[in-house]
């Protein structure tokens, strides 16, 4: 039989009180929920396995969306009302799951808002992926010095034009990092990547204003290069590592390093 991964999301809004969580029908919007402020966070619970000759089963949805919704909703709440970290909570969260289900998720990860991730994995116990999101306005042109406007134009089409042309780009860094408390988190890495990356390319022309790509056509792809050097050179510095980025140029385009591994393909 094949094995497979089964994800299941499980949203819910939690409270700093746990007396005031109520179970709510629209599950899809998230339950438990509140009627008094709360914090709205997703949980993704990945399993795999083979099916279960009876039910089709890897793993019953309903078995997980109970253990998530009876043991996470109390313990947030507390963590809410002490200020708990996030990464340092996040092996609670797990194993309270462990425990009503008796298997080990294979990936949890907790999205906290759009933009502000964290994934433990099975295997690995000490750390886990910290993933945040950026956004950065810059403007470029692409062309080859050589080329005349019409050869340019063949090769990079409306790219190429004189005054240029513009993206509003968004960079994603997965970092490793460890659970034990440090004085490393997102907001050091927000820091890190803001006042190194996003403060150098943001509403600039990166053909006339950075350095970097003054010689060098300013495509996606280098871009992309260009803020991994930059991070992993930084966070050297620091108890976390870089474990992959991503920059989006529009919805369609995007450019990642190093590339997520696909079944078969050999490693460099």
């Amino acid at each position: 039989m094949p094995i497979m991964n089964l994800s299941r999301s499980v949203r819910m809004t939690v409270p700093a009180d746990p007396g005031r969580l109520r179970n709510g029908k629209n599950t899809f919007a998230g339950t438990p929920l509140t009627s008094s402020l709360g914090a709205y966070y997703e949980f993704t619970v990945d399993y795999a396995g083979e099916e279960a000759p009876e039910t089709g089963f890897v793993f019953s949805i309903y078995d997980i969306d109970g253990a998530v919704r009876t043991a996470l909703p109390p313990l947030l709440s507390r963590a809410i009302a002490s200020g708990a970290e996030p990464v340092a909570l996040m092996p609670t969260l797990r194993d309270a799951i462990t425990d009503q289900l008796g298997v080990l998720p294979r990936t949890l990860r907790w999205t906290l808002n759009p933009y502000h991730e964290l994934a433990m994995h099975e295997h690995d116990t000490t750390h886990l992926t910290l993933s945040r999101r950026y956004t950065f306005s810059a403007s470029h042109r692409l062309s080859l010095p050589g080329l005349s406007d019409d050869e340019n134009y063949e090769r990079f089409g409306k790219c190429s034009r004189r005054n240029g042309h513009g993206h509003n780009y968004e960079l994603v860094v997965h970092a490793r990092v460890p659970v034990e408390p440090d004085d490393f988190d997102s907001v050091s890495l927000d820091e890190l990547i803001t006042d190194g990356i996003i403060d150098h390319l943001d509403h600039r022309n990166l053909n006339l204003d950075v350095e970097e790509f003054i010689n060098s056509n300013p495509t996606l792809e280098r871009i992309t290069i260009y803020c991994h050097r930059f991070i992993e050179k930084t966070l050297a510095d620091t108890p976390a590592t870089i474990e992959r980025i991503e920059v989006w140029e529009n919805d369609r385009t995007s450019c990642s390093f190093p590339p997520a591994p696909v079944p078969g393909e050999a490693t460099r």
